[in-house]
Order: structure tokens, then sequence, then C-alpha cells
């Protein structure tokens, strides 16, 4: 099964990473995206916090380093709102 996800509003040093990334390992930047997003989803066990935080590590090491922008919930503080709605 095929699915199309879109990306908007991306950083351009994010951009610009994934691009130098996907060149380093011989894929386009979609292939190079897929292959980050398939192994964060695997090395996360399905738990959704540990999700969460292997996908923000994987952004910091595009991006560089990570900084909450100000004013903004961090990943953590999302998922513990979701669990304390279960």
């Amino acid at each position: 099964m095929s699915t199309t996800l879109t990306i908007r509003n991306l950083a351009l040093p994010v951009k610009q990473r994934l691009r130098v990334f996907a060149a380093n390992h011989g894929r386009s930047m979609e292939a190079e995206a897929r292959e980050i997003l398939t192994k964060a989803m695997a090395e996360a066990e399905h738990d959704p916090l540990e999700l969460a935080r292997e996908m923000q590590r994987r952004i910091a090491a595009v991006r560089g380093t990570w900084k909450k922008p100000s004013g903004e919930k961090s990943t953590d503080d999302i998922m513990r709102g979701l669990r304390s709605d279960e």
C-alpha cells in the first residue's frame, strides 16, 4: 500500500541537513526521510512516548541541535496529556 505524506513548514536548516544525509547515503531526500521514519517506528516498539522521543532525537540529529521554541509544549508534555485522557 502506498501513502503520500506532505510535510509543510519544514525549517530550511532541517531540509538542508536532510539533503546532506540523503546524499551521504546515496538516496533521494524522500527515500532518506522514509528510512528515518521507518527506523524510528521500528525502534520505538510502538510505545507512543518512546516513539515521540526517538523522533525528537532523529530530528535533532538532522537539525544539529534541537531547541524547543518558546511557548510550545515539549513532546513529553503532549504525550503526558494524551495519556491522562485515556
